[in-house]
C-alpha cells in the first residue's frame, strides 16, 4: 500500500507542478489583452504618456472625494482635500484617453476644495454623453476617478 501512494505522489507531482500559475502581467490595450509571465520581464520603462485609472490611495498629501452629481448632464463639482497650499490640475479625458479638458486651482487653500466642471471641452464645445475620466493632480501624486455625462450633448 505504502509503494502504491508513493508512487501515486511521484506521478501527480511533476503533474500538479506544470499546472501551477505564475504571476501574470495584464495589459488590457483598445484591440486586445496582453498576458506577459512576471518571471519574463527584463526592464519596465515608463514615459509620459497618458495613464487613465491608476488610483493612488496612498497619499498623505491630498484625497479626492469624487464629483457630484454623478452622473450629471451640465456641469458637476469635483471635491478634493489638500493637507498644504499648492497648485491643483484636473485633466479630464475622454473614453479613449484623450485629453479634452484641464482645470486649474492655482494657489489652493489647504482643506476642502471644489473645482466645476461644465461639460466643455478645450474648444468650448459641449461633450458628448458618456463615461468620462479625470486625474487630480497634486504635486507629484496623481488620482484618478470616472465620471457619467447623461442628457442633451451633441
Amino acid at each position: 500500500m505504502k509503494f502504491l501512494l508513493i508512487a501515486l505522489i511521484i506521478f501527480f507531482v511533476p503533474f500538479f507542478q506544470s499546472k501551477a500559475q505564475s504571476d501574470t502581467l495584464v495589459i488590457t490595450l483598445k484591440d486586445s489583452t496582453v498576458k506577459i509571465a512576471v518571471s519574463q520581464i527584463q526592464k519596465i520603462i515608463f514615459n509620459n504618456d497618458t495613464i487613465v485609472g491608476v488610483p493612488n490611495n496612498n497619499s498623505n498629501n491630498f484625497s479626492v472625494k469624487g464629483n457630484y452629481p454623478n452622473p450629471f448632464n451640465e456641469q458637476t463639482n469635483i471635491e478634493f482635500e489638500i493637507q498644504k497650499p499648492g497648485n491643483v490640475y484636473i485633466i479630464i479625458y475622454d473614453n479613449n484617453g484623450v485629453q479634452i479638458q484641464k482645470l486649474e486651482c492655482l494657489n489652493c487653500q489647504a482643506g476642502r476644495n471644489i473645482l466645476q466642471w461644465d461639460c466643455l471641452d478645450k474648444n468650448n464645445k459641449r461633450v458628448s454623453n458618456g463615461v468620462y475620466y479625470y486625474e487630480v493632480h497634486f504635486g507629484i501624486e496623481v488620482q484618478a476617478k470616472k465620471m457619467l455625462v447623461i442628457g442633451g450633448g451633441k
